[in-house]
């Protein structure tokens, strides 16, 4: 198996793949971020303390150019990426040609729908964490935000402004940070050149949108709204604190704005009636729904998307599953 794994959680990434294939009985080419060799070179070395047979884990410093070459190298007979779109269209049409099974996870534009039995403290609660979690650096933060209700809609506006002032950016060593900076300073440039085309579309910056005065790549959190179809942000994933925030007259106007975008990785649901929630979960097009909570995901529950946030599982039975070989033996009698 070749893993090629993203920088933003730097030890979760290697040990959700390695985990799941070691049990299924594959050896592993892991292929780390460069921005992380440290946590590379600590987590291979995990396995030689603890004895695992040589070649079990293998850890690799290698290009693009070099990916290539593994992937058509007969030997290895899968490949599993998390990271960009066009990454994975990179390592998907490789594979492919190669006839070779691959797994790949590529990102989101999450959206959260606050349904008008929602109870809105906890909304806001849990949309702010959502959003704001490791510097909202995630694949399924909350990236969107629904609420059903013009009326429910503004209070809840009003209240997540109230919450996002009270957010404190800082210093990640620091035990009382909420949001740390991003990871370099393409990552900080790129967010702000969103926030600035979502601006010039006719969006309306109700809370930051700025660059931190401060040493490091820090913004500050952001509401966005008055988002419209034409705005490039309606698409796009934001990959930092940007929060974009929509309000609709009904439950199925909510539902075609979540399902506007190219991406399907994970969605939210809130709402104080859960078979209704479980309900309206069916109507949109990704491959996980939370309900009433942020970040349920878990080693014991599969993990993936739909459309362009990729194909295939990771985690529990399904991702240990995605790379076995099922052979069938028939005996006569």
């Amino acid at each position: 198996m070749l893993a090629i794994e993203p920088w933003n959680f730097p030890y979760y990434q290697l040990a959700r793949v390695a985990a799941s294939q070691l049990v299924a009985g594959n050896v592993v080419l892991m292929k780390h971020a460069e921005s992380v060799p440290q946590f590379a070179l600590a987590f291979a070395r995990l396995f030689q303390e603890a004895g695992a047979p040589q070649g079990a884990y293998t850890n690799l410093f290698c290009s693009i150019e070099q990916i290539g070459k593994l992937v058509d190298d007969f030997r290895v007979r899968g490949v599993t990426l998390t990271g960009s779109e066009r990454a994975g269209t990179a390592v998907g049409e490789r594979a492919g040609r190669n006839l070779k099974k691959a797994v790949l996870e590529l990102g989101g534009s999450d959206p959260a729908l606050i349904l008008d039995g929602t109870p809105l403290d906890h909304a806001v609660e849990q949309v702010a964490m959502g959003r704001t979690y490791n510097s909202g650096q995630g694949c399924v933060n909350i990236k969107r935000v629904i609420v059903v209700g013009r009326e429910r809609g503004a209070q809840m506006l009003a209240a997540l402004k109230e919450r996002f002032a009270e957010i404190k950016v800082g210093d990640p060593k620091d035990e009382d940070t909420q949001v740390g900076p991003l990871s370099s300073e393409r990552a900080l440039e790129g967010l702000l050149r969103q926030i600035q085309e979502a601006k010039d579309a006719g969006g309306r910056i109700v809370h930051g949108g700025n660059r931190v005065d401060r040493p490091g790549f820090y913004v500050e959190p952001t509401i966005i709204t008055d988002i419209t179809e034409d705005n490039p942000l309606y698409h796009e994933e934001a990959f930092g604190p940007v929060l974009s925030f929509y309000v609709v007259d009904s439950e199925d106007e909510a539902i075609r704005p979540a399902n506007a975008t190219r991406f399907g990785l994970g969605s939210y649901v809130f709402d104080a009636d859960i078979d209704h929630a479980q309900q309206v979960a069916t109507r949109i097009e990704a491959g996980m729904v939370y309900i009433n909570s942020c970040f349920a995901d878990s080693p014991s529950l599969p993990f993936g998307g739909v459309k362009n946030s990729g194909f295939g599982r990771e985690l529990a039975e399904f991702g240990i599953g995605e790379f076995l070989n099922r052979k069938m033996v028939k005996i006569a009698r």
